[in-house]
């Protein structure tokens, strides 16, 4: 007869109160009786003496066969547990027959030596193990049956996927934890708090790591959720590895297309209510709505307070990206700059797109003192300097390498993968009141696209920042931008192509605010030969930079020069 795979619940427990009506007693291995019995296996009268053991096997032998065959039984219950048998039985006129060095052994091993009288019938035994085993096993499967038919029921009463976890932690007694289908946890449920004291820890390791899950004695099962043969997310049972059996993996089987109705629901309720939302924050930011008031109410109902001054932020993904994005990938960088956002307002108001995570800020929490303690210069600078932290956050997040640089429109981002997300920041102005967030979106979207041309991906532009860019970037490609930049600074660029620094003296000298002495410590020459540099720069130009209009027009040609640098 063979044995079937070893999947089964009935334990050496159950098995010995099933041989209790032919006088059976546990002699040693006490401590084993929880071992799970897949079959039951005579004693041959030949060697082998055993044949086929697969593990999990019930071994019945009579004492008088076994010194026939020359063997003695602490031997042979120290080669059957590395066979992986999970109790003996032997049929002998006493248990003192079996020995006390038989006895330390199975209790040493924590394997079950049981005493049958030397009348018992081992065949017929048999027979009755292996059927015992198999309706053990219909029982599972019915009882799996039934709990799997509670959780549809309710799942149907609108329970949710937390209240459908914690039913099944209750009825197995181990964590249940569902993943999404890049991994992150999205519930995790502990067994009722009734279980044993120590049954199992308070807390799990993270569930990859398997070796700190085998220190602490835990085993995990799991399958995955699927929607139309798409992975949408993991289900798992940590317990006790000795604790698993059939009945949890025919559980989680039934009770993973449970959970994949769930996830469809969940999915559906979130679109409409992602959609509503958009709606609402499109209506917000591009100012379709005919009284303020009714918007406000409208944002309230959301959730969402309208009063205190707002500012929109932009976070976009770069359409340069090196390597495109895979899905997960994408998904998981807009979920956590949610994530980040809403660390640092918990009152904000985010929309995610595809490419995109778009940002409404209350920016009520700045204020310490009412609502004058702060000018508006002070807001931006708290605002900005909170967004550098969660842009900084994002990019450790992301495996970014750290380093900074400043420009005159934004922060860089420090050097990345090109298999990472790429990605800028686009922040428009403070707006006082609800009619003035749509011009602080606009003013996002052209730091955005301004700040990407000029200063290069992987930053945070400000709108504010940008100064008189936000003039000159409308004017590239036109005649008259190049043409008023060689008409200011040709005189200088045709002496610098010749190997003079007249352009970078300029620069310093109005970076220092036309403080001579600040500006010759900063490009470490003497005073004098900063002020020859300035009378050569004046011969050149024709005119005195005294003259308030040419320093103007020296300062916006300088400008443009950058702007056409970087481009």
């Amino acid at each position: 007869m063979t044995s079937p795979s070893p999947a089964s619940a009935a334990t050496v427990r159950n098995v010995l109160t099933l041989l209790a009506s032919r006088d059976a007693q546990l002699v040693a291995g006490a401590e084993g009786l929880e071992r799970r019995v897949t079959w039951a296996l005579r004693m041959r009268a030949r060697l082998p003496a055993f044949e086929s053991i697969r593990g999990g096997e019930l071994a019945l032998l009579s004492l008088t066969q076994l010194r026939r065959l020359d063997e003695t039984l602490p031997h042979l219950l120290q080669t059957l547990h590395r066979e992986g048998i999970a109790a003996v039985a032997v049929a002998a006129p006493s248990i003192e027959s079996l020995g006390s060095e038989a006895e330390a052994v199975a209790n040493r091993l924590h394997l079950p030596l049981i005493y049958l009288p030397a009348s018992a019938p081992l065949e017929e035994i048999v027979r009755e193990v292996i059927t015992f085993v198999a309706s053990f096993r219909s029982e599972i499967e019915r009882r799996a049956t039934e709990v799997a038919h509670q959780l549809m029921q309710l799942s149907v009463q609108g329970v949710g996927i937390q209240g459908l976890c914690e039913h099944l932690a209750r009825v197995t007694g181990k964590w249940v934890v569902v993943q999404e289908a890049d991994y992150s946890p999205r519930w995790q449920v502990a067994p009722p708090s009734v279980l044993p004291e120590g049954m199992l820890p308070p807390s799990l390791p993270p569930l990859q790591d398997e070796d700190a899950l085998r220190q602490e004695g835990l085993a995990r099962v799991v399958v995955p959720i699927l929607i139309r043969h798409e992975i949408v997310g993991y289900l798992s049972l940590v317990g006790r590895e000795q604790t698993f059996d059939y009945q949890e993996r025919l559980l989680l089987g039934q009770v993973s297309p449970i959970l994949a109705l769930e996830f469809v629901r969940e999915r559906e309720r979130s679109e409409v209510e992602s959609r509503y939302q958009l709606e609402a924050f499109l209506d917000v930011v591009q100012g379709n709505y005919q009284q303020p008031e009714e918007m406000q109410t409208r944002a309230r109902l959301l959730g969402h307070d309208l009063t205190p001054p707002q500012v929109v932020v932009v976070f976009e993904l770069s359409p340069q990206q090196g390597t495109p994005l895979a899905g997960t990938i994408a998904a998981g960088w807009s979920r956590r700059v949610r994530e980040e956002l809403l660390r640092s307002w918990p009152s904000a108001w985010v929309v995610t797109e595809q490419q995109r995570v778009t940002a409404l800020l209350p920016l009520g929490d700045l204020r310490t003192g009412g609502s004058d303690a702060h000018s508006d210069h002070e807001l931006e600078q708290t605002l900005l300097s909170r967004l550098e932290r969660v842009h900084s956050r994002i990019l450790q997040s992301t495996n970014f390498l750290k380093g900074e640089s400043a420009s005159a429109g934004g922060s860089r981002s420090p050097a990345r993968n090109e298999s990472e997300p790429l990605y800028s920041v686009g922040v428009g102005r403070i707006a006082q009141q609800i009619q003035g967030i749509g011009q602080s979106m606009r003013e996002a979207q052209q730091a955005l696209e301004i700040g990407r041309r000029l200063f290069g991906e992987g930053r945070l532009h400000s709108f504010a920042r940008l100064g008189i860019y936000r003039l000159l970037f409308h004017l590239y490609g036109h005649e008259e931008l190049t043409a008023f930049y060689r008409e200011t600074l040709g005189p200088l660029l045709e002496h610098d192509s010749r190997g003079g620094e007249l352009i970078e003296t300029l620069e310093c000298f109005f970076r220092c605010n036309g403080n001579l002495s600040e500006a010759a410590r900063a490009m470490h020459m003497h005073r004098n030969s900063l002020l020859y540099r300035l009378e050569r720069i004046e011969e050149l130009l024709g005119q005195s930079l005294e003259d308030s209009e040419l320093r103007l027009s020296l300062q916006i040609a300088l400008k443009i020069r950058y702007m056409l640098q970087e481009r």
